[in-house]
């Protein structure tokens, strides 16, 4: 630390020094808030993209194949993977990495582990404890995959919820060590997992009321060629009336007469 006497420095340059500090200081802050807008701008730009995609995508996987580079972008992460969960299964949706250098390694590791996770299926068959020491299967597939990529890999997760159940995570890595979890970049994580959720639960119910429809065409053609079995009219028997009438709980029905 330097001591300067009070006589060592002329009034004038005393107080261009002292303007000059003032001035800093002000012309950071404005900078630094039209940094933050500008992230904010990209942000909710990279936000309103993902909505307008969960609009218009009448197809999943053209959805989900962005939500990995999604989660990337607004947290400024390295990469995002998409996990979801079959039963005891889990499937590697998507995954994105802008790390050219070593995205091949990162795949390859992720690929690997999902592999190594449903190996484990058989063997859950043949030992029902086995999952004893995780509360869930959910936790099991975290604790293998932070595990197997915590050595060279910043890793971080948010689970997608579907009716109050999880049915996978989107994770979102890094390998710069200074690389920080903030509560702002959980948010914008689970907006995202929270998107990615509808549009699978949008589709789901989409399957859902195609197999309906089929299931109701086709019990209208069943019933249809129900109708045309039954005799069209009574046959006349002298000294007899007759009368026939079929009608049917639903659609179709069991009973039949000639």
């Amino acid at each position: 630390m330097s001591i300067f006497k009070p006589n060592s420095v002329n009034s004038e340059n005393s107080q261009g020094s002292l303007q000059g500090d003032n001035y800093t200081p002000v012309l950071a802050l404005k900078e630094l808030v039209a940094s933050l807008q500008k992230e904010q701008n990209k942000i909710q730009n990279l936000l309103s993209s993902l909505s307008f995609a969960l609009r218009s995508f009448n197809n999943l996987n053209q959805f989900l194949e962005l939500t990995p580079l999604m989660v990337a972008r607004v947290t400024d992460a390295e990469g995002g993977a998409l996990i979801l969960y079959r039963r005891y299964e889990v499937k590697l949706e998507q995954i994105y990495c802008q790390n050219n250098q070593f995205r091949e390694d990162i795949i390859s590791s992720f690929q690997g582990i999902v592999k190594e996770i449903n190996n484990y299926q058989k063997q859950l068959q043949n030992d029902p404890i086995f999952y004893s020491n995780h509360d869930s299967f959910s936790t099991f597939v975290q604790d293998k995959i932070h595990e197997s990529l915590g050595s060279f890999l910043k890793v971080f997760s948010t689970p997608i919820l579907i009716k109050n159940v999880e049915r996978g995570r989107l994770y979102i890595f890094s390998r710069d060590p200074q690389y920080i979890w903030t509560q702002t970049r959980k948010k914008l994580a689970q907006l995202v997992a929270d998107q990615t959720a509808v549009a699978i639960a949008n589709h789901e119910l989409t399957v859902e009321l195609r197999s309906k429809e089929r299931q109701d065409r086709e019990l209208e053609i069943a019933s249809e060629i129900q109708l045309r079995l039954l005799p069209r009219k009574c046959p006349t028997i002298k000294g007899l009336q007759i009368a026939a009438k079929c009608q049917t709980a639903n659609r179709v029905g069991g009973d039949y007469y000639d």
